[in-house]
């Protein structure tokens, strides 16, 4: 069985191409999902409040699918902006743990109340840790109309880390969230295995995913 291809970029901007790699990143977004079968989600967002750190998330069937991504025109213009474009780069590549979404296709190209969010997290036991939080998250896909998306990946390179990106309707579904009752006991029955967490809140600039099979 082929592995997804999941990953998440950390890249600075210069704020003086930000029109110029909106359209292109657009273009790329949208004819990636558009045209390739095998592009399933691609989230481009920043950090609240600070459009220079940018963080992108991308989901591709395998690898097959995902060089037939990089030999395209439209991802091809955007290589050759994001050279002059971006002042750092940094890429996290996970082995994807859970690949939640709600059913319909996401296409966002413009500001929304979505609450998005991404946490890392150090653990002393990924097996562990795995068998409290995957199980957590599929309930709160299921049962949480709010919920709208959760992936989580493990960091190849690091296997103790963890990321997780999520998308809520908006900022109250995200605090309901945090209060129900399976997230709690998420909380409780993880607190001894986590010894690090960050949490980042984003801003989506152009989030992409295909329809639920």
């Amino acid at each position: 069985m082929t592995k997804p291809i999941f990953r998440i970029f950390k890249l600075g901007m210069d704020l003086a191409y930000e029109a110029d790699y909106d359209q292109v990143g657009y273009d790329n977004l949208t004819k990636s999902i558009d045209m390739e079968a095998g592009t399933i989600a691609m989230f481009a967002n920043h950090l609240q409040g600070d459009k220079s750190q940018q963080v992108v998330v991308e989901v591709y069937k395998d690898g097959a699918a995902y060089q037939e991504h990089i030999a395209s025109a439209h991802f091809k213009a955007f290589a050759g902006l994001a050279g002059k474009a971006l002042t750092s780069r940094e890429v996290i590549s996970l082995e994807a743990k859970a690949l939640y979404k709600k059913a319909p296709a996401i296409k966002v190209t413009e500001a929304t109340d979505l609450a998005i969010r991404l946490a890392h997290v150090q653990v002393k036991d990924s097996q562990a840790f795995a068998d409290i939080v995957l199980p957590e998250m599929k309930t709160s896909i299921d049962l949480e109309e709010g919920v709208l998306l959760m992936f989580a990946g493990q960091d190849v390179s690091q296997p103790d880390h963890w990321y997780f990106y999520e998308i809520y309707a908006n900022q109250a579904a995200y605090d309901s969230h945090c209060q129900t009752p399976h997230f709690k006991d998420y909380i409780s029955r993880s607190a001894d295995l986590v010894l690090e967490k960050e949490l980042q809140q984003l801003s989506g600039d152009i989030l992409v995913a295909k329809a639920s099979e």
